[in-house]
Parts: structure tokens; sequence; C-alpha cells
């Protein structure tokens, strides 16, 4: 075979292996056999499991770092951090705009100040824990009289909840929230000041049932100020719409 033949076959292989490669790298990654599924849709998991989870003080400091890895200044000496909570109809909003409120302040300010809730850092930075029960484990979905419906899907739960399930669980990752404040004082120097929208809040709901009574526990260790506002227009920045102290707390409810 001529040299000039053997070249041109040689050219014609070398430009077929460019394009073998090029295809192969346009083509999606092979599915891993030995990798988990990724998961989609709800996740059922079992109250019990979840209550022992949240019944520990380690999460608490879940709660910290997930809040931290969102705004490092609630981690840093002389960070003055403001925390909110809310119940009843019509105060969620007063709460939201409060806390963007503190947060636009701070950044017009010389002096270091951050609000967040229980939903997160902020009032648009979720914690992932929160997420995952909110948007994933979907207690109070999973609790209704008729069985888990979920964004109007019925579902089969394997674990099914009671509504005062939902509420064990909803309360108590409310009272680790709320001890977050110890972490915070400790770590800031400064007493964490705390902002109470519950005007027309039920006895029975979960302020007055789980965060009430921690609250008052944090006041009695002077590790929070607590402020109940008298409206649900309150001012942060104007002392005359609160009251101060958790004294004042039952004031509020229906």
């Amino acid at each position: 075979m001529e040299a000039k033949t053997l070249k041109k076959i040689g050219q014609v292989l070398f430009l077929l292996a460019v394009a073998l490669l090029l295809v192969y790298a346009l083509l999606p990654p092979p599915a891993c056999p030995t990798c988990a599924a990724q998961e989609t849709g709800p996740r059922f998991t079992d109250p019990a499991v979840k209550l022992a989870e949240l019944s520990s003080s380690n999460f608490t400091d879940v709660l910290f770092a997930q809040a931290v890895a969102f705004e490092p200044l609630l981690n840093q000496s002389g960070t003055q951090v403001h925390m909110g909570f809310w119940s009843g109809a019509g105060n969620h909003g007063s709460l939201v705009r409060l806390l963007d409120s503190v947060n636009s302040y701070a950044s017009f300010s010389n002096f270091a100040q951050r609000a967040i809730w229980d939903e997160g850092a902020q009032s648009s930075l979720q914690y992932p824990a929160y997420v995952e029960m909110n948007a994933r484990e979907h207690w109070y979905e999973r609790a209704s009289p008729g069985g888990a419906v979920i964004y109007g899907v019925s579902y089969v739960d394997p674990h099914p909840v009671t509504f005062a399930q939902a509420d064990a669980i909803w309360g108590v990752y409310s009272v680790r929230y709320a001890d977050m404040a110890e972490l915070i004082k400790k770590a800031t120097g400064k007493k964490v000041e705390v902002w109470c929208f519950v005007q027309g809040a039920k006895p029975d709901r979960i302020f007055y049932t789980y965060e009430y009574p921690e609250l008052q526990k944090l006041e009695r260790e002077g590790v929070v100020e607590v402020h109940f506002a008298k409206t649900v227009d309150a001012d942060w920045l104007n002392e005359s719409d609160w009251m101060v102290g958790t004294g004042n707390g039952t004031m509020q409810g229906n």
C-alpha cells in the first residue's frame, strides 16, 4: 500500500477518534450505580424520631451554625442581635417588616446589628433545618383530618401524624430557636433584644405554650430583654410602641 494511502487512512481514523471524543463529551454522565437516588417529593419522617431530634439541645447548635453561615456577625463580639417572634392573625407581616427595618437600619449605621427569626437569618434567608421541616416534611399537611394532602396530592403516610404531634414538633423547634439567644449572648457579649407581635394570639398555640415560658426563663437568666408590640404597626425605634418584660406578655392573648 502506498505511503499516501496510509497517510490518508491515518488522517481519517484520527478525525473519527476526535469526533467520537466530542460526542462522548456531549453525552450526559452515566448514572452512578453506587450513589443514592436524589430524593424528590415529601419526606415522611416518623414524628417520634423528629421529636427526639428536636428535643436535644444539640439542635440549637445546629440552628446557630446555620444562622452564622448566613450572617457571621451573629457570632462576633459587639453585635447587637434582635430575635423576632409572632403569633396570631396579621402579625406575621408585622414581624417581617421589623426584621427588614432592623437590618436596613444596621446597614446605614456604624453599630453592628442583625435581626433573625425562627425561619432564618433576616426575613429571606431560611435555615436549612426550617426548609426541611416546612417544605419537605409538611407536618401540618400530614396532620389534616383527611390524611396527607400536600400541594393538592394525596399520599399514603407510612408514619401518620396527629395535630398534637405537629404542634409539639414545631413547638419544640421554636424552643430550640429561642435558646439560640444563649449562644448569641455568649458570642456577642450583648443581651439579645426580643420583639414579639402576639396581639390576639391564642393561649393554646405555640407562642404561649412553648416560646413564652422559654423567654421567661431566658429573661430571668439575663439573656434577653423582651418587648411586646402594642399594635401591629409598632416601630422598634419608638419605645412607646412597646411593653417591656414578659410580665406584660399575658396581656396580649385572648
